[in-house]
């Protein structure tokens, strides 16, 4: 298993989680 790739997929994922955590702030917040 590739380092980079590894560190790529984590990347994606907590940036994915980021995004629905502030989706879900947006959404209380309207």
């Amino acid at each position: 298993m590739a380092v980079v790739e590894y560190i790529v997929f984590l990347a994606a994922y907590i940036g994915i989680a980021a995004g629905l955590l502030l989706g879900l702030r947006a959404a209380k917040i309207i």
